[in-house]
């Protein structure tokens, strides 16, 4: 009887793991493999600052999921993951015509990835805008293009004075956060290219905000001094120790200090596995609601459920879990590619062990960072060559789906269609 193996979730692991799998088993009719996904299409997670912020477009660079499973062959469903049945070996999901669908599965695999982490803080899910997938990346876009276009206007009618300025305030020191205040500046100066040339960066006063002493605690202090002085150099104010505890419609209010006002506020300070992921279907969970996996990737509770990604608590021999990243979801998609096919042929299976390859931070028009080499040490990068490592990290994602042939062809074509759809995001915003 042929295997049915379920994977839910799109992400850098999971859409990774499908394509794989299938043309491992898929194709062979070895196996019938199936990925479920809110989301019609793919775009990779650690870019969605450059979606909002309209240096990427969603429509030239996403990857079709029901293409990507007719040329590797596995079914793709569009639908939420709500809840599992681990008696009946069924998903739950709520499907795009927003009915409850059960989905069989003999082996399941859990990659939902993770969501932002308000940590109970008063009103920030009232006020803040979260950067979870590309739907919040696309309406956070829509949010700072409407502000920029109300600006202009307020410019035209000579009603600015010469103090005012868009106050946009992130709150999170990590790479999301430093990498869209990065690209702010450059987001305002191509609107005001497109048509409108009275606006320009000196009209931003952006902040970053960060609860600990310094922002990129991943990276060594001396890399993240050096990013921090970067943003300065750019006008972003860097605001460290500043523990927020209550968002109010104007603002971000310190634990101690004044009032950071602002008038598009963006959370960006942790994340989570999503709250209904807690103890679901009696799993064990960790603090942040991650599923705890042994180091089979396999769920603690049940062998059939493996997890992946941002949402797997896989303990490490450092006695810390591995990171919430993707670089660490691509490591755990192919662990988890070869323990299933093990699994499936009754052979041992291998353990996860996560290495750290280093972190670069992309800057718009440079980066910095960390590239750490097996057996040499870390080395430090910055400026141009970081920033095509950067870009290189993301074509060996697109090639690890399309392949090296057909990736080259995307780059190409996205280039042109890029072209063609970039001013339209920023005009006709009135």
């Amino acid at each position: 009887m042929i295997k049915k193996i379920v994977i839910i979730g799109g992400g850098a692991g999971g859409l990774e793991l499908a394509t794989d799998l299938g043309d491992k088993l898929g194709k062979g009719n070895q196996a019938e493999i199936t990925l479920i996904d809110k989301n019609s299409y793919h775009i990779w997670k650690p870019l969605l600052h450059e979606v909002a912020t309209g240096v990427l477009s969603e429509q030239a660079d996403k990857i079709d999921y029901t293409t990507q499973g007719q040329q590797h062959a596995f079914q793709f469903i569009q639908g939420a993951f709500t809840d599992l049945n681990r008696e009946e070996k069924q998903v739950i999901i709520n499907n795009s015509n927003n009915e409850s669908v059960s989905v069989p599965y003999d082996i399941l695999v859990v990659a939902i990835g993770s969501t932002s982490n308000d940590f109970g803080t008063p009103g920030v899910k009232e006020h803040c805008i979260f950067l979870d997938d590309q739907n919040a990346a696309i309406r956070l876009r829509e949010t700072l293009i409407a502000k920029f276009a109300s600006f202009c206007s307020i410019i035209d009618k000579n009603e600015a004075k010469d103090e005012d300025k868009i106050r946009i305030a992130i709150v999170g020191g990590g790479a999301t956060g430093v990498e869209l205040a990065s690209e702010l500046p450059h987001m305002v100066e191509t609107f005001g290219s497109c048509g409108r040339n009275k606006m320009c960066s000196e009209l931003l006063d952006v902040s970053v905000i960060e609860a600990t002493d310094r922002i990129l605690p991943a990276l060594p202090e001396k890399t993240a001094l050096g990013i921090t002085k970067t943003l300065q150099q750019r006008g972003i104010h860097v605001l460290t120790n500043t523990m927020i505890t209550k968002v109010e419609s104007d603002g971000f209010y310190p634990k101690e200090g004044n009032t950071i006002n602002a008038d598009i506020m963006i959370w960006t300070a942790g994340v989570k596995a999503p709250d209904f992921l807690k103890e679901i279907a009696g799993l064990e969970s960790s603090r942040s609601n991650q599923l705890v996996v042994k180091p089979t990737l396999q769920t603690t509770r049940d062998d059939n459920i493996f997890v992946i990604g941002d949402c797997a608590y896989a303990m490490q021999d450092s006695g810390r879990a591995s990171p919430a990243t993707a670089q660490a979801a691509h490591q755990m998609a192919k662990i988890c590619y070869e323990n299933i096919i093990k699994k499936l042929n009754n052979k041992p299976m291998k353990l996860f062990k996560y290495t750290d390859n280093g972190t670069i931070i992309s800057l718009h028009d440079t980066a910095q960072g960390v590239v750490k080499i097996a057996g040499k040490g870390e080395m430090n990068v910055k400026g141009f060559f970081a920033l095509m490592i950067h870009r290189l990290l993301y074509r060996m994602h697109q090639a690890s789906l399309l392949g090296i042939v057909k990736t080259i062809r995307f780059v190409k074509a996205s280039k042109q269609m890029y072209k063609n759809t970039f001013t339209s995001i920023f005009t006709h915003q009135d």
